[in-house]
């Protein structure tokens, strides 16, 4: 299973699929994070991706900034390291 580290909060995780996406991981394991809409549109979700990738199993129409990712919509692809 990957793991995901939350960097700035030190929690590390691993990713089982059981949720819908990685801000609903952040949030399970006690992260407060900025969110918006839930569905990729506001951008408000957005975090740096130090290390690794994501993927958007269900689109989003939001344009996060380069290096950064939406939280509220995306998964791992592997080992991850965001830096929130």
């Amino acid at each position: 299973m990957p793991k995901v580290l939350f960097k700035q909060s030190g929690v590390e995780v691993e990713w089982d699929g059981s949720h819908e996406s990685l801000l609903e991981l952040a949030e399970d394991n006690g992260l407060d994070l900025d969110f918006g809409c839930r569905m990729g549109n506001c951008t408000a979700c957005q975090q740096p991706v130090v290390k690794g990738e994501v993927e958007y199993p269900n689109g989003h129409t939001g344009e996060p900034d380069e290096g950064n990712a939406l939280l509220c919509c995306s998964v791992p692809r592997g080992d991850i390291e965001i830096d929130a």
